[in-house]
């Protein structure tokens, strides 16, 4: 029995299996994940690791080598690579594709805690962090309020638990300095006076603030546990610590030092049009539709507004606006391309009834797709709809052809309805899927295609074979059914479609015999269509090679990208000041809505900026355009003019500017990047301004930068050891003093 045959003796078992599909679809199309481009980027993990005073040779003799060597071991691991700079260490550990990114990060966590002991003592606990689409931030809102360091504490206390309650969410991040402290100025004099080291008010105060268990006592009936819950609650209670001096008496830490609320030292600032603020940044769940996270956080924000009025939320980036255009425009560009394929099938087929059978197997066969593509796990990117789009045309080549043949049965052979739909569908059953088999062939090798070009291909080919195994059931199994309700050429829709018909069938008709012509005439003349054909073939290849060629089609979504990176040493305020100037030429730009600016790094973060992991020096600016439909100039004309008034202002050494998506791979910092690499450092810097030199003289380049220079202004401290012995102190000691 063929597939047709059982649609026809089952009919209901059908309209229940088409309702389903119907449903199904719907819902599929309504809660598929939603993403501007697919994830491609192999399996990474960073290892960030906070080391406070170290240069940046210590942090990667120290640090960062340990990290590689142990990283290196674990199984399908790739590539390892470390950038270590002062105060700071940071490993990347790629992984091949096949590996899932969550254990890769459990297997580097792990190996961390193996060699744990082994690192300094002064680093901070190391961060482990996943990289992938969903460790970016989807939306970053700015507030600013005339406090900053109050706005900071409501921020971590009670919006940021807030938010990460809203579906979808993953982790909310808080950054931009004014981390709320308790600062204590001690007076220099008044320490030289009681002979005090700083050092020992520094542990008077960590020895009276614990919260430690102090053991438990079990009896036959009770058992009781101890604490020792010693903190101080007020400024007060921190100014009664008491102090143990060298003759034995004691005073307080309010007799030495002032004691006030304040802010901490600056490790990141972060800017909105300008303005101070303090950042909120979003990261979606794995799975999570980027639109709705986004939209539901929205609603969340202006919901705390609403409470908190001497507050102004800013909102500086959001990923739904641009994917959510993008998505919207091809979903209605598949929504045209089946509403013009339908009308010109009408035309071809010159019948109503024949052509609404074709225009209920269209949708039929993208509802079955959405929802196979829910089945297995496949988002909406630009990808898989670029292969709805694809199938529009060829998903209703097996339903027009078993229409024809229907048709044709049922007039031919005077046959009933339901015997035409039988006999037409059967006899072409076979054709029809070994049609459809040889373009499956060509698909199903894409799904085996590894790594980038596999992610990339794999969702493409994986679509266009769902929609084209749907449009084969919905062409065996439906129309043969619908065929048997639309049977028939009389009635007035038959006629008017006729005549609107016959003016397409005479143009067609008339260039059927223009074709024909040139056939004729082409088979007469073969040696010349060869030649000709020859010819052709080769200016192709000649233009297609001065043409160039790009793997993805540059686009212009109205968000550039502004990387600026002062010279090595300057600190966080003089960095500030720098990119205040640069804020300043980029706000006056007409075509700018609104900028948003990171400078350093907090550790605990978990997104960091576009330029990778900042330091002090580092600022990473993001600039939202008006849409391109209401501006003169594209993308690349006003970053060249940016660019170019950016390049005057002393102090930068290191100046990017692109747009979002400028580079294929997320995980490639730029189009061309050239790695230098040798044991003499002296040597390393030296090629590395031959290379720059050299690529600066190529044409068409823009932005080429060194990622590494030998200009860290660092003063080494040379200890008199006979003296420090007189003194009775050690290095260590001195060391501490300093900090």
């Amino acid at each position: 029995m063929t597939l047709s045959e059982f649609g026809l003796k089952n009919r209901y078992t059908v309209y229940v299996l088409a309702i389903a599909a119907v449903f199904f679809g719907v819902v599929a199309y309504f809660s598929l994940p939603i993403q501007l481009f697919p994830e491609t980027a192999p399996p990474l993990v960073n290892i960030l690791t906070a080391y406070p005073g170290a240069s940046a040779e210590d942090a990667a003799d120290m640090v960062s080598d340990p990290i590689e060597k142990e990283c290196a071991a674990l199984e399908g691991v790739y590539k390892v690579s470390s950038s270590s700079q002062d105060g700071m260490s940071v490993v990347t550990v790629e992984f091949r594709y096949d590996v899932d990114v969550d254990m890769a990060a459990l297997d580097v966590q792990n190996a961390i805690s193996r060699i744990r002991g082994k690192l300094p003592s002064g680093i901070q606990e190391p961060q482990v962090l996943k990289f992938s689409t969903s460790n970016r931030p989807v939306l970053t809102v700015g507030i600013i309020g005339d406090d900053l360091v109050e706005v900071r504490r409501l921020v971590e206390e009670d919006l940021a638990p807030e938010l990460q309650r809203v579906a979808g969410v993953a982790m909310v991040d808080v950054f931009g300095g004014h981390n709320p402290e308790v600062s204590v100025f001690v007076d220099r004099s008044k320490l030289d006076a009681y002979k005090l080291p700083i050092a020992a008010v520094a542990q008077a105060i960590k020895e009276h603030n614990v919260s430690i268990p102090a053991g438990k006592i079990n009896s036959n009936e009770i058992q009781y546990s101890f604490r020792v819950d010693e903190e101080s609650k007020t400024i007060q209670d921190i100014a009664k610590i008491p102090i143990r001096l060298q003759d034995g008496n004691r005073l307080l830490l309010g007799d030495l030092a002032k004691i006030r609320y304040g802010s901490a030292e600056d490790l990141s600032k972060y800017h909105v049009n300008g303005e101070s603020a303090i950042a909120v940044q979003i990261l979606k769940q794995d799975n999570a539709n980027t639109v709705d996270v986004v939209l539901r956080a929205q609603a969340k924000f202006a919901e705390i507004a609403g409470r908190y009025p001497q507050l102004r939320f800013v909102e500086a980036e959001e990923s739904a606006s641009f994917t959510q255009q993008v998505v919207s425009n091809m979903l209605g560009s598949v929504a045209q391309a089946l509403f013009l394929a339908a009308i010109v099938i009408f035309l071809f087929l010159g019948s109503f009834r024949r052509g609404l059978v074709v225009a209920v197997s269209m949708p039929m066969s993208f509802l079955l797709t959405f929802a196979g593509m829910k089945m297995f796990g496949i988002q909406i990117d630009l990808v898989t709809l670029t292969a709805v789009i694809l199938s529009v045309g060829m998903v209703v080549d097996a339903s027009v052809v078993i229409l024809e043949n229907i048709a044709r049965r049922y007039h031919a052979d005077k046959l009933t309805p339901e015997e035409a739909a039988r006999v037409g569908a059967s006899e072409i059953q076979f054709a029809i899927i070994a049609g459809n088999a040889t373009t499956l062939t060509v698909l199903i090798p894409l799904l085996f295609l590894y790594g980038f070009v596999g992610k990339t291909f794999g969702p493409l080919a994986a679509t266009l074979i769902i929609a084209f195994l749907s449009s084969l059931l919905v062409a065996l199994i439906m129309v043969p059914i619908l065929t048997t309700f639309t049977a028939g050429e009389g009635g007035r829709f038959e006629r008017l479609s006729r005549k609107i018909s016959d003016p397409w069938n005479f143009l067609m008709n008339r260039i059927r015999g223009s074709y024909l012509f040139l056939l004729r005439h082409a088979l007469s003349r073969r040696w010349i269509v060869f030649m000709s054909a020859a010819v052709l073939l080769v200016v192709g290849v000649l233009l297609l090679r001065f043409q160039g060629t790009e793997l993805l089609p540059k686009m212009d979504g109205g968000t550039s990208f502004v990387t600026v990176e002062t010279t090595s040493g300057t600190s966080l305020s003089q960095t500030e000041e720098i990119i205040r100037q640069v804020e300043k030429i980029i706000l006056n730009e007409p075509e700018v809505l609104l900028i948003s600016t990171q400078l350093g790094f907090e550790p605990g973060m978990h997104s960091f900026g576009g330029g990778g992991v900042q330091g002090p020096t580092q600022g990473y600016i993001s600039i939202t355009l008006s849409p391109r439909t209401e501006r003169d100039e594209t993308i690349w004309e006003i970053q060249d003019r940016i660019r170019e008034k950016l390049s005057r202002i002393p102090g930068i050494e290191n100046l990017v500017v692109r747009e979002s998506g400028s580079t294929a791979r997320s995980t490639t910092a730029s189009s061309i990047v050239v790695s230098i690499q040798g044991d003499d450092p002296l040597v390393l810097d030296r090629l590395g301004d031959q290379v720059l030199a050299a690529i600066t003289e190529v044409p068409s380049v823009v932005n080429p930068y060194r990622s590494w220079r030998r200009d860290q202004r660092t003063v080494s401290l040379n200890i008199n050891k006979e003296r420090a012995l007189e003194l009775g102190m050690i290095p260590l000691s001195i060391a501490q003093e300093l900090v």
